[in-house]
């Protein structure tokens, strides 16, 4: 302390004590005090640390108050700011299914209610959205669609919010419904009239518009008439200003459903998957048939257990059949996409069983159904055929078969062998009881 006073004069000695006192905020060396401090509150004066706290707690009620209200005020101010942002999202919220979907969007469902005037869709959208209950009905007023049916529809505007539709009616939506349709593209309903040079005049209530052939269906028609008089859904391609300028195509349609339909098919086909289809061309060599979308051929030799000559005796275009998917080739990869198909893959085999009861050294009787160079394809029964060698045609040497037999010639021959690991079975006509000698 001495030294410390030496250092600084100036003060005088009856401030000696204040100025000991004040040493440690004032003092040149402020980072050993707080140690010093520590020392004197923990170890030498325990008893002075807890007089402190009792007095400052006195001393702080009055401050408290002032902090108390802060805090008050801090909380109506909080509360009065969320209670208006809450109303705020709250009104959000309840117009979220304005903006779920909007008119135009195509969507798709489930039934969930049937009514009398109107049913509802669950869109997964906010709220279920009705549709008329007619445009579940086919036109004999019956229901084509019943509750957990799943529909596409398009979202069309209402007078209380939104409603589906399959298609617009423009008899009863009016003349602005034909421009919203055109500029959303929303199917309209309309039924097709008398043919004229190029194409279908259609009416659309109480307008008049026109399809060409080419755009009434994704296949050639063969016969236009089939399509007169027939109520159908169609895609505005062309609207003039006035009105009378109106050119609509039904394959728009119906080509967007088909390849939307396609893109699910692909994303789930598989090898050995059964599916069912619809035959839609017939070929020398086979049948193509649409699984979804997407069309697989059913070659001629796998239509049937037994011989199929022409796939037109078997089948018929729009035919429903069930088939196996044997083979996929380049999916989704346009023109070189390749699935192979089978329709005898499902149907029982009856080779096994109709072989193993045909035995050697007896006569049965058969239809010849090819004659080639070595011999006679002879069917026994459906899904079964035999071989007469050349050799066993005839007791003389012949060229041909056909010096012998012709195509669908029903004959009498003997079996002589039956393979049943091989499939084969030996025939002769010669060594048959009916064989004349010639």
């Amino acid at each position: 302390m001495t030294s410390e006073l030496n250092e600084n004069p100036t003060p005088a000695p009856d401030e000696e004590v204040a100025s000991s006192e004040n040493s440690n905020p004032v003092g040149k060396q402020p980072e050993p005090e707080p140690d010093e401090v520590t020392v004197e509150v923990e170890v030498e004066v325990p008893a002075e640390v807890e007089a402190p706290p009792v007095a400052e707690p006195a001393e702080a009620a009055e401050p408290a108050a002032p902090a108390e209200s802060v805090v008050e005020a801090s909380a109506v101010d909080d509360d009065e700011e969320p209670s208006s942002e809450f109303a705020d999202l709250l009104a959000a919220e309840g117009s979220a299914d304005v903006t779920d979907a909007k008119p135009g969007d195509k969507v798709k469902g489930k039934i969930i209610q049937v009514g009398e005037q109107d049913s509802f869709v669950d869109c997964g959208l906010r709220n279920e959205l009705p549709i008329a209950t007619t445009e579940l009905q086919g036109d004999d007023g019956e229901l084509q669609y019943n509750v957990g049916d799943e529909i596409t529809a398009h979202v069309q505007k209402a007078a209380d919010g939104l409603k589906l539709t399959m298609a617009i009616n423009l008899r009863d939506a009016g003349r602005k419904a034909l421009t919203d349709a055109y500029e959303a593209g929303t199917p309209v309903e309309g039924v097709v009239g008398e043919t004229n040079k190029g194409g279908f005049s259609v009416k659309l209530g109480n307008m008049r518009a026109f399809c060409p052939f080419s755009q009434i269906d994704v296949r050639r028609a063969d016969d236009p008439n089939q399509f007169v008089g027939r109520k159908m859904k169609f895609k505005i391609l062309e609207l003039s200003e006035d009105g009378r300028n109106i050119v609509v195509s039904r394959r728009a349609l119906m080509q967007a459903e088909r390849e939307e339909q396609a893109n699910e098919t692909r994303a789930t086909l598989q090898m050995g998957d059964t599916r069912e289809g619809t035959v839609t061309r017939l070929v020398p060599f086979g049948a193509f048939v649409d699984i979804g979308g997407v069309e697989g051929l059913v070659h001629i030799s796998q239509i049937s257990h037994q011989r199929v000559g022409d796939p037109s005796d078997i089948l018929k275009e729009g035919q429903m059949v069930n088939v196996k998917v044997l083979e996929i080739q380049n999916l989704g990869q346009g023109r070189s996409e390749r699935i192979s198909l089978s329709m005898k893959a499902l149907a029982s085999d009856p080779w096994p069983e109709t072989a193993s009861s045909m035995q050697p050294g007896s006569d049965v009787s058969g239809r010849v159904t090819r004659l080639v160079d070595f011999g006679v394809f002879v069917e026994l029964q459906p899904g079964v055929e035999g071989l007469i060698h050349i050799s066993e045609l005839a007791n003389r040497r012949i060229i041909h078969p056909r010096e012998v037999v012709n195509e669908d010639d029903e004959i009498t021959i003997r079996i002589l062998d039956v393979d049943l690991g091989r499939r084969r079975i030996s025939l002769s006509l010669r060594q048959s009881a009916d064989y004349d000698g010639d």
